[in-house]
């Protein structure tokens, strides 16, 4: 049987393969930056369903990683601790964590070029 976990998790696969998912992503200033590293809010909307992580991000990875950077061994991953929260209003508030946070952090990422679009804007901060 399908707990409302598990059944949380296959709609949000589902629903992410639709282009209409609003996506918004904020500096979270709770952490203070590591080296060359910052985290970022993500946050996805669906009908009736909230997703939002925190991810440490470099900007312009490639060439900070090239320069041996302190932080960029953060890149592209959770912050320790926190996992991919998810708030239904039909199914109530879920917490993924290991495998099942990066299935979904790929499904709304990359199901919808969300990457790409990062990749090709990269963040600028104030200095």
């Amino acid at each position: 049987m399908f707990t409302n976990r598990d059944k949380i998790k296959e709609q949000i696969l589902f629903m992410t393969t639709n282009k209409h998912v609003d996506c918004l992503v904020t500096k979270n200033e709770k952490y203070q930056p590591v080296g060359a590293s910052v985290v970022m809010r993500y946050k996805y909307s669906l009908p009736g369903i909230e997703i939002f992580y925190d991810k440490w991000i470099v900007e312009d990875y490639e060439d900070a990683s090239k320069m041996n950077l302190p932080g960029c061994e953060h890149h592209d991953q959770l912050v320790k601790g926190s996992g991919v929260n998810i708030l239904s209003k039909k199914l109530g508030m879920f917490t993924f964590y290991g495998k099942d946070a990066q299935t979904i952090i790929n499904a709304c990422e990359y199901n919808n070029d969300f990457y790409e679009l990062i990749i090709a804007n990269p963040l600028n901060f104030q200095r």
